[in-house]
């Protein structure tokens, strides 16, 4: 569902921060283009936005079946940068790749590079995250591209990853410790940015006290009077809420007869 490519995304610019030559410039689904972005900063960065999000459907489950999105990750650069390395005798030095063609399709290759490699290794806690929210990576294109906006000239790609995700928790289910969403949610709750967005998610989720039927109906699409005729729906009271059921007896014909408080009947079909 959505909030399952939302909090993947999250996962995924996290993870990428500091990671690659963008360093900390890592933008979450910046509205401005690409060009404008990099005219205004020319420094390597990186632009994350979700796109293509499609679910296999059975009948009106519509929150279920095998989930895929695209992850679409661009990467740009419109001046020298310089990379920090190790010498022969393991000192430190800086090696400046130059802003011409050839550099800068160097630099993206680099970058590119270690976006794969800081997703898919499991050194980081918010790399570990997106992992389990992404169990599977179906397919992987890179497209090139460059362009000479208002004097800047850069060159830019685009990564796109289409991934499997993992099925939002159900309303009124509880966030388990250890769960894809459990550690999502753990780290976003420490991040003070993202603290705020980790508390209205919860809420979303958690917030609904639904009980078990209900949520049974909602995940699968079903209709209350369907459950009812199911016999899994309880006798609800005249504000909706379940009636403690007494006793349950069966009559001669097989019918289940349901007693309620004493006074009460209900029949439900066999």
């Amino acid at each position: 569902m959505s909030l399952t490519r939302l909090v993947m995304r999250l996962a995924a610019a996290r993870a990428l921060r500091d990671r690659t030559l963008a360093g900390t410039r890592v933008f979450d689904s910046a509205v401005d283009p690409i060009d404008q972005t990099i005219a205004e900063n020319r420094q390597p960065l990186l632009v994350l936005t979700t796109d293509e999000h499609e679910a296999d459907i059975t009948g009106r489950d519509l929150a279920g079946g095998a989930q895929r999105c695209d992850l679409i990750i661009e990467l740009a650069i419109a001046a020298r940068v310089e990379v920090p390395a190790r010498d022969g005798q393991g000192g430190q030095i800086t090696i400046a790749i130059p802003h011409t063609d050839e550099g800068m399709e160097l630099t993206l290759d680099m970058m590119e590079h270690q976006v794969i490699t800081s997703l898919t290794r499991d050194d980081s806690a918010w790399a570990r995250a997106w992992m389990k929210l992404v169990p599977r990576v179906s397919r992987r294109l890179s497209r090139r591209g460059a362009s000479s906006e208002n004097g800047v000239r850069f060159a830019a790609r685009q990564l796109v990853l289409t991934c499997d995700l993992v099925d939002t928790p159900a309303v009124g289910a509880d966030i388990l410790p250890g769960t894809a969403w459990g550690e999502v949610l753990a780290l976003m709750e420490a991040d003070q940015t993202l603290a705020p967005i980790a508390a209205m998610l919860r809420e979303q989720i958690e917030g609904n006290d639904v009980p078990d039927w209900a949520r049974t109906a909602q995940m699968l699409g079903v209709p209350l009077d369907v459950m009812d005729q199911l016999g899994v729906m309880p006798a609800l009271d005249d504000q909706g809420d379940p009636v403690p059921l007494d006793t349950v007896i069966f009559d001669e014909e097989g019918d289940r007869v349901t007693t309620i408080d004493a006074s009460i009947t209900a029949a439900a079909g066999s």
